[in-house]
């Protein structure tokens, strides 16, 4: 597999942006993301991408947003292969961001596109060790205690009940 990000040409880019801007219909937004290069990585035997975006709008076209020094910012996303283990820490973790991050947040606006990769690459493998440490093991385990717990409250309101219905 090439470990590197596949980068689109400037012209397919203004290409795929005039085509976004003529398709374009009314109650429409006039601005988003086209992607401007992506990749797929392996650590530890796990699988995700890398994609840069970069942001338009049809008044200034290709254009940085607000005080970001980029017009392109980058996010960490899993394959199809992944989405298996996904879904998965999903059920595990609510509210989960495994493999779904990007680099739009205000620490990041003075980062060079080199430095938001490389930003993404660390919050993937930052996923990654937690799969393959004991971080969601302890996670089920108190989960299952939380309901072992529950399950004591559980049996205690049903003999509540049964007293007052037996008065």
């Amino acid at each position: 597999m090439d470990k590197k990000i596949v980068w689109i040409s400037e012209e397919e880019m203004q290409n795929k942006l005039n085509n976004k801007i003529k398709e374009w219909k009314p109650n429409f937004s006039k601005d988003g993301y086209i992607v401007a290069g992506e990749g797929e990585f392996e650590y530890k035997g796990i699988f995700y991408l890398i994609k840069v975006l970069r942001y338009y709008n049809h008044t200034n076209r290709f254009t940085s947003m607000s005080s970001r020094i980029s017009d392109k910012h980058v996010v960490v996303e899993y394959p199809e292969k992944t989405k298996s283990l996904k879904a998965l820490i999903s059920s595990i973790e609510e509210d989960s961001d495994f493999l779904y991050h990007d680099t739009l947040h205000s620490w990041n606006d003075n980062m060079t596109i080199e430095e938001q990769i490389d930003e993404c690459h660390k919050m993937a493998h930052e996923d990654i060790d937690k799969v393959k440490s004991n971080y969601f093991i302890d996670l089920i385990q108190e989960k299952i205690l939380s309901l072992e717990n529950l399950k004591v409250e559980l049996i205690k309101i049903k003999e509540l009940i049964k007293k007052v219905e037996c008065e």
